[in-house]
Formats: structure tokens, sequence, C-alpha cells
């Protein structure tokens, strides 16, 4: 319940449609009315194919900006396509209905009116209309949660397109397939499936589609965690957007760019963007956009603790959803309207709409079973229709026979009735007893969820102290320089006061004195050194003590140089061979930042000790005296950013476990050598506590490279 649900803008393509009027087809428009009013001073105009073909192109116009003008076009426009058989305007029409209604949310009608369309055009052997169509009918079904039957529609679709070389409509669907692969968490394929349309709408020199692939692109970026990635895409499309003064672009790349910086904590823009996303949706009747704007606001006022704003966009966009019938807007607003119940510590309501939530949630996950269920019960009630007439049929013999035969008959009936209330009580028992099993199962799940939590502090605690461990050999190296020092200037300076007794007695004073001179000196050595040593021992009580959380002004370059020579000579006390070129590139105008210094500490540590341990392995694999193990660490201030890098070029990181390393537990190291929690707990506290953000880039046998980066 503390969570919230991610929220995107994947913006679905509709077929052979334009998404909104721009300036050029405001042009289109004056000319297509201008043709218009010409075909009119024809006798009998309105049965001429070319005045009722203009007259769906000015519908087909209007359709997804102002759907209720173009559903006022269509009324008369297809009474007489009907009324003189024209069957390719029939069904021009009909689908240009559909998009209409599509575009008001009313998913129920557009999916008769494209229904009815591909009726019409398989009848006249339209080929041309059905991948367009098709693809129309896959987007209600997507809208609907139905991913299974749209995927059916979007294959075919895709086929007759390619059948036909129609780029459009190929690119279109592509775009909706990669909707649901990314609904569905596959997130690879819906990065190389968006790519694909962003080619093609290149070549075909559609700059909607360039705006909508890139918008796209974008928010597979935001689920991988790659936020700066995904600016620079959404920066690309919001250009292109404002340069083609398209309102609905504007609308979908402004929700994206809240999302956006939603996700980084950044939550003044993301409002801005929001409130232009919803104001756009409202002026121009962009229900489905209009809604995820009112979902994202209520996300983030809830976040800056604005419960009652919060409530109201919340509840506003679960009723736009509701009247739209769309599931997964349905299910997205009720999670977030449940969150702020809670935030506002009504526990009641906030029980309530999460109850609605995980209905909405469970019919998008269950709705194949529901139709295979479905199937079922329509061939049970043509069974039972079918028995029926076969009892009516018996009871007209019965009529011709005795009536001991109709006695015998009523009493077979009888037994079967008699039967089948037998079965339905068993059922009914067995289905009390699942239902005690079941409320079994949950209360043992509840405890083991508690049993886990349990584990996973006590895991991270350990990790901890692994890290404390890897410091114990560096630390032990680091305190014997200046204790050496101590022992070594302690001794000396005792014989030296053995010397001044000597000269003391012997009355040279001057001999004395200088040789004093040479005990403060070797003294004030001591203190040094002692004052190195205190440090030391200092950072490392800091280092294993638990973190309060509490900020401090830290100097970067400082606190990385202490964990260098730590982690450093933690690796040379295990192995004396181990020896690696250290590179610093500090930023010297880096200026203090607000950090907790052991939690920094921990991090640095772990991306030190990956780096030496890529060095060092590479080392030994390859036997190769001319490998030089280098680790670079470079601190880089721009704006309101620190970036830190921590580079080798060790073993490298294979590409098809880069996306696995900051998991719990997930380890490249040999069994007994790694917890598999270093990365990962060092991934949460730059992400989740410093609102920042952790990346890898890396070629295996080349090395690799992290990346930190620090907004303050």
């Amino acid at each position: 319940m503390k969570r919230f649900l991610k929220t995107t803008f994947l913006t679905a393509i509709i077929g052979v449609t334009f998404l909104s009027l721009t300036h050029a087809q405001t042009r289109n428009i004056s000319l297509l009315k201008d043709k218009k009013k010409r075909l009119e001073m024809t006798k009998d105009f309105r049965s001429d194919t070319a005045y009722l073909n203009v007259v769906n192109q000015i519908a087909f116009l209007y359709a997804d900006s102002y759907p209720d003008s173009a559903l006022k076009i269509l009324k008369e426009n297809t009474l007489d396509c009907e009324r003189v058989d024209y069957k390719d305007g029939v069904a021009d029409s009909y689908k240009i209905t559909g998009t209409s209604y599509l575009t008001k949310g009313d998913y129920i009608n557009a999916l008769i009116w494209y229904k009815k369309s591909y009726e019409a055009a398989e009848k006249s052997g339209y080929k041309t209309a059905f991948p367009g169509i098709r693809n129309n009918i896959g987007l209600v079904y997507m809208s609907q949660g139905n991913y299974s039957a749209a995927l059916n529609e979007f294959y075919a679709a895709l086929k007759s397109a390619e059948d036909i070389h129609n780029k459009f409509v190929l690119a279109s669907t592509l775009n909706n397939i990669a909707i649901i692969h990314f609904y569905q968490g596959k997130m690879k394929e819906a990065d190389s499936t968006y790519k694909k349309t962003l080619l093609i709408a290149k070549e075909m020199s559609d700059t909607i589609g360039v705006i909508l692939a890139y918008n796209n692109i974008a928010e597979v970026n935001i689920e991988q965690n790659q936020l700066l990635l995904a600016l620079t895409n959404l920066n690309l499309a919001n250009a292109l957007a404002l340069q083609k003064d398209n309102p609905e672009m504007r609308t979908i790349v402004s929700h994206s760019l809240g999302n956006t910086y939603f996700r980084m904590d950044s939550l003044d823009k993301a409002a801005a963007y929001f409130e232009t996303a919803s104001k756009l949706a409202t002026q121009h009747h962009y229900s489905t956009s209009g809604c995820k704007a009112l979902i994202g606001l209520a996300r983030v006022y809830a976040r800056q603790g604005s419960s009652n704003e919060a409530l109201k966009n919340g509840l506003e966009s679960l009723r736009q959803a509701k009247n739209m019938g769309h599931t997964q807007l349905q299910r997205d607003a009720s999670e977030i309207v449940s969150a702020i119940y809670q935030q506002m510590g009504d526990g009641t309501n906030s029980l309530a709409y999460f109850k609605q939530f995980k209905v909405y949630s469970d019919s998008l996950r269950n709705l194949e079973a529901q139709r295979i269920a479905n199937v079922y019960d329509a061939k049970l009630e043509f069974s039972k229709k079918e028995e029926d007439l076969k009892r009516e049929n018996l009871q007209q013999q019965w009529l011709t026979f005795s009536a001991v035969a109709a006695l015998l008959l009523l009493g077979v009936i009888l037994l079967i009735v008699n039967r089948n209330r037998q079965r339905l009580d068993n059922t009914f028992k067995e289905l009390q007893q699942k239902n005690t099993v079941i409320e079994s199962q949950r209360k043992v799940a509840e405890e083991t969820l508690d049993e886990l939590k349990a584990a996973q502090a006590q895991l991270i605690q350990s990790e901890k102290m692994a890290s404390l461990g890897e410091l114990t050999s560096g630390i032990a190296h680091e305190i014997q320089n200046p204790l050496n020092f101590v022992n070594n200037f302690s001794e000396t300076s005792i014989e030296l006061l053995d010397e001044v007794k000597d000269e003391l007695n012997k009355g040279n004073a001057d001999e004395a004195r200088e040789i004093v001179s040479d005990v403060i000196e070797n003294l004030a050595r001591i203190h040094e050194h002692g004052k190195r040593a205190d440090s030391i021992v200092k950072g490392m009580l800091q280092h294993s003590r638990t973190s309060t959380g509490k900020k401090e002004p830290t100097d970067i370059n400082a606190l990385i140089e202490e964990y260098i020579r730590l982690s450093y000579h933690g690796f040379r006390a295990k192995d004396k061979s181990f020896d690696v070129a250290i590179n610093r590139n500090f930023d010297p105008d880096l200026e203090k930042m607000m950090l907790v210094p052991q939690d920094m500490g921990r991090v640095i540590l772990n991306l030190l000790n990956n780096a030496f341990y890529a060095v060092r392995e590479k080392h030994k694999n390859r036997g190769d005296h001319d490998y030089q193990p280098i680790v670079t660490l470079s601190t880089q201030k721009s704006d309101n950013k620190v970036m830190i890098r921590v580079t080798d070029n060790g073993t490298g990181i294979p590409d098809q476990i880069q996306g696995k390393i900051f998991q719990p537990f997930f380890t490249t190291k040999p069994t007994g050598q790694g917890t598999g929690l270093g990365l990962s707990l060092s991934y949460d506290i730059i992400t989740k506590a410093y609102g920042g953000s952790m990346t890898v880039e890396s070629k295996e046998g080349e090395g690799a490279e992290f990346t930190v980066i620090l907004v303050g």
C-alpha cells in the first residue's frame, strides 16, 4: 500500500489516421470544404461517390480532435453511402465512426463500429482497409486490458500491412505491439520494436510517428531507471511537437516529462508538466490523456503532502476512467486513491479502494481465463437447450404411451434431480473446505513474509559487517605506518635524552640544548603520526557502527582518497603480489555535499573492491606481463549534479548479466567470495536515500565503468 504503481503514458497509434489537426491538416480541410461546395453544385450530388468520399475525408480529419463534430458529419453521410450501395464508402464511414468513439473513450461503441467496418470491407473485397481496421480493433481490446485479443488483431494487421506494403500501418501496428510488450514487462522487446517504428517513421518523414517513437522509447528508459537518457529522448520529442504546434503530441510528451521528473523527485517540474498535459487534454477532449494527467497530479500532490488536492485529482481520474470503461486507468486511479486515504489516516476508505485496485489488477491478469469460461458456459447453455428440445419430443411421445410409462419417466427425472442436488451439496462442502485451507495458507504466507523481512534485515547487517571485514586488512596496514614512526621516534628520543644528561653532567649546556631541539622535533613527529593513527581508528569506528542517517557537509574528494588507501592496502594484505596503477582525476572546485559519510563510504568501498577484484582476476587469468592493471577515479560537478566514476580495465561484465548486477544476492564471484548484496545496497543508498542514479557500462574482457550521479 505504501508504494505507488508506476504510471506510463505509452501512446498507441490509430491505424491510418492522424492524431490531431495540424496546420497542414487545417489547410487540407479548407481545400476539402471548397471541393465539397463545388460538388454540391451538381445535380443529385449526394449520390455522387466523389462527394461522399470528400465528406468522409473531412470527418476523418475531425475524428481524433473533434469527435462530436465528426459524428455529426458521418450520421448523414453514412446513410447516403448505404442508400447508393457505395460499399467502400460504407466501410470507411463505419471505421471513422469507430475512431470518433475511440477518441471519446467509448470503447463499446468503438468496437461495434470497427467490426461493422471490417464486415463491410470483407463483403466488398476492400483489402486495403483490412490492416487499418484490424489495428484499430486491437487498440480497443488493448484499452480494455484484453491483451490476448489485442495481439491477435495486431498480428493480423501486421500481415495485411506487409502484404500491401503499407508502411504507415506497419509502423502503427509495431508501435502498438511494443506497448503490450511494455505492459508485460518485456522491456528489451519493447525497446527493440519502438526503435523499428522510429526508423520507419524517419524513412517516411512522418514527424508525428517520430515524436511518438521518441516518447515511447523514453518510457522504456524510465522503467530501466535511465532517467537522463529518457530526458534526452523526450526533449527531442518535445521540440518536434512544439515545432509542429501539435496539441496531442504536446499532451503526450508533457505527461511523459512529468512522469520522468516525478521519478527524479523533482516534484515542482513534474506538477507543471502534468498541469500542461491536463489543460491540453481538457481543451481538446482527449479523454484518456486527461485521465492519465490527473493520476500524475494526484501522485505529485500525495508525495508533497497535499492530501486534499491529491484526493481531488485521484477521485476525478477514477470517475473518468469508469466512464470510459478503461480497466488499466481504473486500476491505477484506485491504487493512488487508496494510498492517499492511507496517508490521510482513513483506513476504511483506503481498504475499500485497495480492494477495487485488486479487482482491476486481477481482471487484467485473468481475462484469458474469463474468455475460456465464457466459451465453456456458452457450450453448456447450448447443451441444456438441446436437452430441453429432446425432453419436449419425449413428452410428445409420452402422450401415446401408457400412464405407467409416464410414471416411470417421472421417477427417472426425480432421481436425476435428486442426484444433481446431492452433487451440489457435495460441491458446496468442498468449496467450504477449500476456503478454510486458503485462509490457513494466507496466515502461513503472512508469517513467512514477516520472517523474510527479519532475514532481510539480518542479511543487510551481514553485508555491512562484510564490508567492515574488507577494511580490516587495509586499516591494519594504514595504522602500522604511524605506529612504526611513533615507536622509532620514541626510542630515538629516549637515547637523545640520555645524551642530554651526559652533556649536562659534563657541563656542555650548548651541546645539550642542540640535542633537546632534536628531541622536540621528534616529539612533534610523534604527535603528527599519533593524530594520523587516531583519525584511522575514528574512521574505522564510524564505518562499523550503524548509520544514524544524519547528513553532514562532506568533502567527496577526501572521502574517496581515504577509501582508496584502505581498499588498496586491504587487497595488498591478502595478496602481496597485487599491484595496480590508480589514477585520480578529481574536480578541484567540488564543494562539500550534505551526505551520510558512513553510507557514502560503503558505496565507494564496494565500487573500489569490485574494480580491484576485476583487474586482479584478469591479471591472474591472462598471465600477461605486458598487462598493466589500471583503476581510475574521477569526480565532476555539472550544474547541481555531482558525478563520480570508477573505471577499470579488468575482466568486464557480460552483456547478458549487466541488467542483473544491482539485484540482491546476484554475484559474479565464486561461491564464498561474495554475498551479492554489495552493489544492491549501494544502488539503494544512491537512488533511494539521495534520489540519484547508479549505472554501469561494460564490455566483456575490456573493463567496466560505474557512474554515480548525486543531485544536491
